[in-house]
């Protein structure tokens, strides 16, 4: 215990006795270790309130978002049918296409049985022989070209000749 007296009273007259350059020296030096440990201090303390604030951010976005955007998306769909009208809506175009194509397909040609007059079997074959024309649409119009025939030519044949010749 006198040594601890001791020491305390040596460092009170060093510092009584130092010149003023060196007692600042000290003094700021003694500032900079506290901040610097200090710094150090709350950087730990930042980078664990960092991760924690993190956590706690991503269980309010979870809880919150389905609160705000729920009531949102719900008042934003009802500009929208529900999903029975389009398969009411897709049903009865079906029903349209399915009719539609009653009308339009042909039916299957029905076979006549061999009678026994020939002139009604030849009246068939002379029916399916007929062929009704059909005018082409315009530019679609046959036209007599013959395939192994040589094309005219664009133009003229003439030498392309540099300037001075003649």
């Amino acid at each position: 215990m006198v040594e601890v007296i001791y020491y305390l009273i040596f460092c009170v007259y060093g510092i009584l006795t130092m010149s003023p350059e060196g007692f600042i020296t000290i003094w700021l030096t003694v500032v900079l270790v506290v901040l610097a440990v200090l710094a150090l201090m709350i950087a730990i303390l930042a980078f664990l309130g960092y991760a924690g604030f993190k956590d706690y951010l991503k269980a309010a976005v979870a809880e919150q978002v389905p609160l705000l955007v729920k009531p949102a998306m719900d008042e934003h769909l009802k500009q929208y049918p529900d999903a029975g009208k389009f398969i009411e809506l897709y049903q009865e175009l079906h029903g349209f296409y399915l009719f539609q194509k009653k009308l339009v397909t042909k039916p299957e040609p029905k076979d006549i049985a061999p009678a026994s007059n020939s002139r009604v079997q030849e009246e068939k074959a002379k029916v399916d022989k007929d062929v009704i024309p059909v005018a082409d649409y315009p530019g679609e119009e046959s036209q007599n070209v013959n395939p192994d025939a040589e094309s005219a030519p664009d133009g003229p044949n003439i030498t392309d000749s540099g300037p001075g010749d003649s």
